[in-house]
């Protein structure tokens, strides 16, 4: 009987910590603001396009692209940017576009997220390691009264979940 509750309970545990990347579809946005005013929106929609939106105080820059789910992680590959003279820089066209077989499918990315429960995780850009804490600015001290105004927070894009949604279900 207690074998039997054990296996029980350890097909119940893998049944929920298995997460469906056919629901990837969403908006995510950063959980803080990046150097202190700036956000980052990541709006992945169901027919494998996307839109990467980042903004800030005067600032506002997007781009569009597509993107391809393999286990638990999402390939971005961006359009090229139509040119604009107001335009100082083009960051998205400067990333390298790496390239991986993934059961023996050629799968060409620049940017890689992590998915997990509700949320994507940023990737460092050379090792392609799943990037949980990073170092951030925050206006409290680290301790009460002393310490650093810098120090490692979670760092991920959270699930934004509307009330029309909700309201389907």
């Amino acid at each position: 009987m207690k074998k039997l509750f054990c296996l029980i309970s350890l097909l119940i545990i893998v049944l929920l910590s298995c997460n469906s990347p056919e629901h990837i579809a969403g908006t995510y946005y950063s959980k803080f603001p990046e150097l202190g005013m700036f956000g980052t929106t990541v709006r992945l929609r169901s027919d494998s396009t996307l839109q990467y939106i980042f903004q800030g105080d005067l600032i506002h820059d997007s781009v569009t692209g597509h993107y391809q789910v393999y286990g638990n992680r999402v390939y971005v590959l961006f359009d090229k940017e139509v040119r604009d003279t107001n335009k100082l820089y083009y960051r998205f066209d400067n990333m390298p576009v790496k390239s991986i077989t993934y059961s023996y499918t050629p799968v060409n990315y620049q940017l890689l997220l992590y998915i997990g429960h509700n949320k994507l995780f940023a990737s460092h850009v050379e090792t392609g390691a799943k990037v949980t804490r990073v170092k951030r600015y925050v206006k409290l001290k680290k301790y009460l009264f002393f310490g650093s105004h810098y120090y490692k927070k979670r760092y991920f894009y959270k699930r934004k979940i509307s009330h029309t949604s909700l309201t389907r279900q």
